[in-house]
């Protein structure tokens, strides 16, 4: 059995290549849940820190397979969704946010699903923050199709009016400023 102090001493002073490998290779044989986790969620944090997002959404996937708790499960599918959201995977972010809606009860929900917003604009205003426009528009534009309150709505719009008008995509800003979010005419059903 591999203790965590092994696996740290193990890896300390190395390339993050090899801190992978080395890791990798004793995920193959430890015996307990918690030091699982442990090697996968340094695993991910070592992936996130390079660049390599799908890993690290992978990795973190296992982890929370492996949770006990189901705050804890939550949690780490909220990063898992974090994490595909930053390598541009909408749909897997989506299926994250669903796994971690499974695990909460009524009350819970609507929290969850406000911190699963605001990764999105955490994600977009990151992007703009270090001049990636593009990656940032990618993001909003994903980000005005999710269920959320009309001024939050009204808000990314105006991002990314702005962000396409630096951007010169006037057909995109002709587009958003047709876009109407007032909510759609209540319909009475009742038989006449």
């Amino acid at each position: 059995m591999v203790t965590k102090e092994e696996i740290e001493y193990s890896i300390r002073g190395k390339d993050d290549f090899v801190k992978i490998d080395k890791l990798k290779r004793h995920l193959k044989t430890v015996d307990s849940l918690d030091t699982k986790k442990y090697i996968l969620l340094m695993l991910v944090n070592i992936c996130e820190a390079r660049g390599l997002y799908k890993e690290a959404a992978r990795y973190i996937a296992n982890a929370s397979e492996v949770a006990i708790t189901y705050k804890e499960k939550v949690d780490l599918y909220l990063r898992e969704a974090e994490l595909e959201i930053k390598d541009n995977q909408f749909e897997s972010a989506d299926r994250s946010l669903n796994s971690a809606l499974s695990c909460t009860n009524l009350k819970e929900k609507p929290l969850v699903v406000s911190r699963y917003l605001d990764l999105y604009r955490a994600v977009g205003k990151a992007a703009e923050d270090t001049g990636k426009k593009r990656k940032a528009v990618e993001v909003y534009e994903k980000l005005i199709q999710l269920k959320q309150p009309f001024e939050k709505k009204v808000e990314i719009r105006d991002k990314l009016i702005e962000l396409h008008e630096a951007l010169g995509h006037i057909r995109d800003v002709e587009r958003l400023k047709r876009i109407d979010f007032r909510e759609p005419p209540k319909i009475d059903f009742r038989p006449y």
